[in-house]
């Protein structure tokens, strides 16, 4: 060792078999296997890394360099990209005029005659769009099943402003697999937006090569409650399905990759989403590696979003928590954009102090923290990279099980896909009713005096208004031609790629509307079908539950019957008074009782509609059944008991003990009957 080492090392070297034996010592005879973890379809987690952990692995690159393991880029910028769904054109526009004003410099838009923001004409898209310079700001679509006519309708916008296509920058959105995964069903059928998507492809590689025409997204994915190995499966899959599509209509390898994009929720499991991101570029470069493709094309353009998932409607507030963590994730991540949903979005329409949290999150992550300035942060972590290694690792596994089975169109069709997701999300609900997987400020630290927050949304009622007035403004006799000229393009199956997408944006650019486009692609095919993924919210099966108390005239409350002195009651009652208020009801609580006449009396004088009894294990051997005599002989029809039962279970409830409450077991589903006995209407 140098001289210059001696100084860098003052501390002798240690085994990770020395980390492990001090670790085993500070457990005092548990085993060190307890402090291993897997989330649901995920790989183990180890509780301890050391270098020989990496000896092996693949090498990584350099920042920027194929793989892109470590970035698309040698430092981690990314641009502050805003999305906005709100469907009232008028407010949609305030909010992106007010955002673009103070700080999001990019903008992902869900619009159209069906989704998002009801816009039907290119001027009113015109108009939504007001405040942004389009040469200067990227502009990202999601146009769903009528993404040709919402993609041709924005490029007339940018004719209409006298803008080249060449000077625009974005994605137009073309996702027709995870339209199909998300809702179940593509309007017009798979084969009629396949076709679209191609043509939209070639047509902007040849006049906006700034402008992906495909997004791949990983929403429907994470929404479903899927393991990271399947999100990252499925999205490689639909992207190679999407990349034999392009190729087999003529493009390169080169030109189809660099068409297609792909954009991931960033949920909360921090180090792992880290890894995800960085495993999904590994794994779509060896995608394009493969196919013959150059390494400069093999750089996957990732956005990324705060996961919609992990938000809870019940204390929003500390949503603004995990999308700090989320936003963070996806920077080290690498994303090349993002998107930090706002601390309402679950609740209704973000208001104005939402959307300025959500913006500054990352103002501040760039400007203050500067992670911006860092190549690869993650980079080097013993825990990180072999992670990032072994989700790349199962998600080629699982992928090329998709592929010998016909690609992930069967999948979907056959069942197969929906039925593992299923699998996975069961594992996970069944972590949050036993509150394993802690949702804070909704199954764990509840806050029974937070006032609810209500966010004003547009009802279906108010929609179909907005829609019946834009449609009774068009003429539609007018552009009877131009509509025409585009249904005879549509029926040409012999059209020169990328003829599509022309004859619609000059529909568009002459005065046809969005949704008489979007009709006439429609063509008359049937729409095509499958079982949808089910989409979720971790807290909502926590929330369901709350709602019932909170719409209570009067709170319902537990008196909680804490045996003995405070220090050996404390643990499980504070744990109890959590659960409780984690399901909407008050505790009562007191410091504590010897007696059981006392007891009794507390309770009556309560006027409590159950009890709750806690105590240590010390107490519980010599009060517990006296307990539960003394609170059913005082009259109370309902007694929990805060612990395990063990052997005494049947002798417990045979004196009339309702229900056993203890960490490891599903609270929840004993909380839902605690509530259905207490006459708790849903």
């Amino acid at each position: 060792m140098s001289n210059f080492d001696e100084r860098m090392n003052v501390f002798p070297p240690v085994s990770k078999s020395e980390w492990i034996a001090k670790v085993e010592a500070d457990l005092k005879g548990a085993s060190f296997d307890r402090l291993r973890s897997a989330a649901p379809g995920g790989p183990a987690l180890e509780p301890l890394y050391a270098a020989q952990d990496v000896e092996g692995l693949h090498d990584p690159g350099l920042p920027g360099v194929v793989p892109y393991l470590r970035g698309a880029s040698p430092l981690g910028t990314w641009s502050i990209r805003q999305e906005y769904d709100e469907p009232r054109p008028v407010i949609c526009k305030e909010m992106i005029r007010q955002d673009v004003e103070r700080g999001v410099e990019a903008l992902w838009l869900r619009l159209g005659p069906r989704r998002g923001c009801r816009v039907l004409t290119v001027n009113e898209l015109d108009e939504l769009l007001a405040a942004v310079d389009l040469r200067t700001t990227s502009v990202c679509l999601d146009g769903g099943s009528d993404a040709l006519a919402v993609a041709s309708g924005f490029l007339a916008v940018a004719k209409r402003r006298g803008l080249g296509c060449d000077e625009l920058s974005g994605g137009l959105g073309f996702d027709p697999i995870g339209l199909l995964a998300a809702e179940g069903c593509i309007q017009g059928g798979l084969r009629a937006r396949s076709a679209e998507l191609r043509d939209l492809a070639i047509w902007c590689s040849k006049n906006a090569p700034d402008l992906r025409a495909v997004n791949v997204s990983g929403e429907p994915y994470d929404g479903g409650g899927a393991s990271i190995v399947q999100e990252l499966a499925y999205t490689i899959a639909t992207g190679i399905h999407y990349l034999r599509e392009l190729t087999d209509a003529g493009m390169s390898v080169d030109a189809a990759a660099r068409q297609i994009g792909f954009s991931y929720a960033v949920a909360g499991d921090f180090f792992t989403q880290v890894a995800k991101l960085r495993a999904a570029r590994w794994l779509w470069a060896k995608v394009v590696l493969s196919a013959g493709g150059e390494p400069s094309s093999a750089a996957m353009h990732m956005h990324c979003r705060t996961s919609r998932f992990t938000k809870a409607r019940i204390d929003p507030w500390v949503n603004m928590l995990r999308a700090t963590a989320e936003c963070t994730a996806a920077v080290l991540g690498g994303a090349h954009s993002i998107a930090t949903l706002p601390f309402d979005c679950v609740i209704g329409s973000p208001d104005e102090l939402a959307r300025r949290v959500a913006r500054n999150t990352q103002v501040v992550l760039r400007e203050e923290s500067h992670l911006g300035e860092v190549a690869d942060p993650a980079g080097g972590s013993w825990f990180i990279e072999r992670l990032t290694n072994d989700l790349a690792r199962a998600a080629w596994t699982e992928l090329r099980s998709i592929e010998a089975e016909g690609g992930v169109v069967h999948a979907l069709g056959s069942g197969k896909l929906v039925d593992a997701i299923r699998d996975v999300a069961d594992e996970r609900e069944k972590a949050f009713c036993k509150r394993t997987a802690a949702l804070v400020g909704v199954s764990e630290f509840p806050n029974l005096r937070e006032g609810l927050i209500e966010r004003p949304s547009a009802s279906d009622q108010d929609l179909q208004a907005l829609l019946k007035a834009s449609l009774e403004s068009l003429d539609l006799g007018a552009n009877r031609d131009l509509l025409l000229a585009l249904a005879r393009s549509v029926k040409d199956e012999a059209r020169t790629p990328g003829t599509l997408t022309a004859a619609c944006v000059d529909a568009t650019s002459h005065g046809a509307d969005m949704y008489s486009v979007a009709t006439v692609l429609q063509h008359g095919q049937p729409d095509f079908h499958v079982e949808p993924i089910l989409q979720w919210r971790a807290s909502e099966i926590w929330e369901r539950q709350r709602e019932r108390s909170d719409s209570q005239a009067t709170r319902p409350a537990a008196f909680l019957a804490n045996l003995g002195s405070i220090a050996s009651h404390t643990a499980r009652a504070t744990w109890a008074q959590n659960l409780l208020a984690a399901v909407g009801v008050d505790a009562i609580t007191n410091d504590g009782f010897d007696g059981m006449d006392a007891l009794a009396a507390a309770w009556k004088s309560s006027a409590a509609g159950l009890a709750v009894i806690c105590g240590s294990d010390a107490d519980y051997d010599t009060m517990l059944e006296p307990a539960v005599a003394a609170l059913k002989k005082a009259g109370c029809d309902l007694v929990i008991v805060a612990g395990r039962p063990g052997e005494r279970e049947s002798e417990v409830r045979a004196l009339g003990a309702h229900e056993f409450i203890y960490a490891g077991a599903d609270v929840l589903s004993a909380m839902t009957r605690v509530l259905d006995a207490m006459g708790v209407q849903g």
